[in-house]
């Protein structure tokens, strides 16, 4: 079950945002104030599909998936490490969550009152001009995984999720995966078995090694252009 504590204080947390930096030290108090932290234990959700937005989140440390969920499979968007905020987009639409975030490993989550988030953008122009940039970042990422998805085949999508693991999540040749093959199927729209064959093709062709979640790139020039032609 997770837990909750309050922040003693923002201005000292090693986990801080880095949009604190635009903020003065009276707003800075005001978030602390209206802020709870929740440590979520792996496989928790932090928020249901569906649901009322009351918070705005920020991932002070740990690792989440972001997805939809599906009535047969589920379509995971983004893997968010930590540092970093959690769909602030929904903060200023229908105030309805339409994903669902899950820890995939113990992570600590700063809620901090949607309200409040609201009304501090509007009263610190520098404040808002950051958090939109971010928005639009997101917005974009989520367009292109959508083009991706429709017209990529099966091999250029397993390619992008790779090299997304590789380059954006671990930033190595080498890592060891926190998703479970159903996951990283999920996260390349793709069924479990297809996942899984396509893996063996790359094992195969000397593109990667794997051994368990462990996985190490061999090819990543091969690899980013099994990418771009799809």
């Amino acid at each position: 079950m997770a837990r909750i504590t309050k922040p003693e204080s923002c201005m000292r947390c090693p986990y801080k945002s880095e949009y604190l930096s635009l903020l003065d030290a009276k707003d800075i108090n005001l978030i602390q104030e209206n802020c709870i932290i929740v440590h979520f234990r792996k496989g928790e959700t932090i928020c249901k599909q569906n649901t009322d937005v009351t918070h705005a989140l920020y991932l002070a440390k740990g690792t989440v998936k972001k997805y939809i969920e599906g009535k047969s499979k589920n379509l995971i968007l983004k893997i968010i490490s930590s540092g970093k905020y959690i769909g602030l987009q929904t903060l200023f639409g229908t105030l309805i969550y339409n994903y669902t975030v899950t820890a995939i490993e113990d992570s600590m989550v700063c809620m901090i009152n949607s309200n409040f988030f609201v009304e501090l953008t509007k009263q610190n122009p520098e404040f808002l001009f950051k958090i939109t940039q971010t928005i639009s970042t997101s917005t974009n990422y989520v367009y292109k995984k959508i083009s991706d998805i429709n017209q990529k085949q099966l091999r250029g999508r397993l390619a992008d999720t790779i090299l997304y693991f590789s380059e954006t999540v671990y930033k190595s040749n080498e890592f060891e995966f926190k998703l479970t093959r159903r996951e990283l199927a999920e996260f390349s729209s793709m069924s479990m078995e297809n996942a899984v064959r396509i893996l063996t093709e790359y094992r195969k062709e000397g593109i990667i090694i794997t051994k368990g979640r462990y996985i190490k790139i061999l090819q990543p020039d091969l690899l980013r252009k099994l990418s771009e032609i799809g």
